[in-house]
């Protein structure tokens, strides 16, 4: 049986074999600098690294493009910034 992407994204469950599944409620395709921001502040916290890519619902190498300073990198001076206001 096919299934259409996205067709159980609502179900906590898997329709065939039960697992049970986090529902994805957010999808980015890119970061935006705020993006970048929050990755820093979480990995400053020591949020780990899968559980960022998970919160922000991105896939990991953007994530890693941020923390590598190939995308938006003023954005870890910005997370420090506002982690010692």
């Amino acid at each position: 049986m096919a299934y259409s992407k996205g067709r159980f994204a609502h179900l906590s469950e898997h329709p065939i074999t039960g697992v049970k599944l986090n529902v994805i409620a957010i999808k980015r395709r890119a970061l935006n600098f705020d993006d970048a921001v929050t990755a820093h502040i979480y990995r400053q916290q020591g949020v780990t690294f899968t559980d960022i890519v998970q919160m922000l619902g991105t896939n990991a190498n953007r994530v890693g493009e941020v923390f590598r300073g190939e995308e938006h990198p003023n954005a870890a001076n910005e997370a420090l910034r506002l982690l010692t206001l």
